[in-house]
């Protein structure tokens, strides 16, 4: 099965000269075994320019739930937990008035977390990864860092880091971390001058 974000019924407007595009954004999914797709959620009429509204799907170990990112400006945007009939069944943060970034939202091995990022809103700052707790709806900071994504079984992540010495950022070069998810580890520098890990491979 394959979730995937779904782009349709375009339409344009010009305003001013500017043209604006919107559409039906929606979330997806692809059954392999006999091409069907299903259209699990949708908006309508999203101005495209100002974000697509959903991003960054993954599905739960157990295929039953998708969390999705909501799409805004980089200084927005949380995530939501929906079963396959579109139901939202966990939103993050809950406090609707907190703007603070939350994305690429991972389940975790176990299905009972979620791993996102929050992206930095100021220059001095480093990007933050925490672990959600999709029963208390707590978080939990891991590391600086962002785009983490598991490996070894769930025992580790891999994560990109921005070089910087103390409070200022001294380069735009990203370098790629990993951290074993237990009490007392650091994290360990495994590649420079890379971006953007991904996929779940096993360890030796």
């Amino acid at each position: 099965m394959l979730v995937f974000i779904g782009i349709s019924d375009l339409q344009f407007s010009f305003v001013n000269g500017k043209e604006n595009v919107y559409a039906t954004v929606s979330i997806n999914t692809l059954d392999f075994k006999n091409g069907n797709i299903q259209r699990i959620i949708k908006s309508s009429n999203v101005l495209l320019d100002a974000g697509f509204i959903y991003s960054n799907p993954s599905f739960s170990p157990d295929g039953k739930l998708i969390a999705f990112q909501h799409s805004g400006s980089d200084v927005s945007g949380g995530f939501s937990v929906i079963d396959l009939d579109g139901k939202t069944v966990f939103n993050f943060p809950k406090d609707k008035t907190d703007a603070t970034p939350y994305w690429r939202p991972q389940f975790t091995p176990d299905g009972k977390g979620i791993l996102c990022y929050s992206p930095a809103i100021t220059i001095n700052e480093q990007d933050k990864i925490y672990l959600v707790d999709l029963i208390t709806g707590k978080k939990r900071f891991v590391t600086e860092g962002s785009n983490p994504t598991f490996v070894c079984g769930g025992s580790k992540i891999v994560f990109e880091r921005k070089n910087s010495k103390g409070n200022q950022k001294v380069s735009k070069k990203i370098d790629i971390w990993s951290l074993e998810l237990k009490d007392g580890s650091k994290p360990k520098l495994i590649i420079q001058h890379a971006s953007t890990p991904s996929g779940r491979f096993n360890c030796p």
